[in-house]
């Protein structure tokens, strides 16, 4: 594939996902420290937008206190698309980082990509034992 369309397609695509990408990615994060929950000991109570936006990001619907509408179908396939969007841009990333740089340093950065975090994972686990 020609480099000129290869960066056209990782452009295109990058940029007509971003909004959403962006929005996974912020929602996910408050979801990863539990701030879409109410804590058990009633000192946390998420707000409503943090609530609503989540159930966005984990049931693709705006759900609210009066309204639990039906999962988005179509929303389901939109993700589905940024999905195949995100891995086609990524993998695009990782070809051209190896044509325009050294290629020792893009290994090194996938083997740091993959190994730190297996190893905060595994790390996180024996603390646990």
């Amino acid at each position: 594939m020609n480099i000129k369309v290869m960066r056209n397609i990782h452009l295109y695509l990058g940029v007509f996902f971003a909004p959403m990408l962006l929005f996974f990615l912020i929602s996910g994060c408050w979801q990863t420290f539990n701030l879409h929950e109410a804590s058990d000991d009633g000192t946390y109570k998420p707000p409503a937008i943090i609530k609503s936006l989540s159930s966005v990001h984990k049931d693709q619907r705006w759900a609210d206190r009066r309204v639990k509408p039906k999962s988005s179908v179509p929303f389901q396939w939109l993700v589905f698309l940024m999905t195949i969007g995100l891995l086609t841009t990524t993998i695009l990333g990782i070809v051209m980082a190896f044509k325009y740089t050294r290629p020792w340093l893009v290994w090194f950065c996938l083997f740091l990509g993959v190994s730190i975090p297996c190893f905060l994972i595994w790390f996180a686990r024996q603390q646990s034992l």
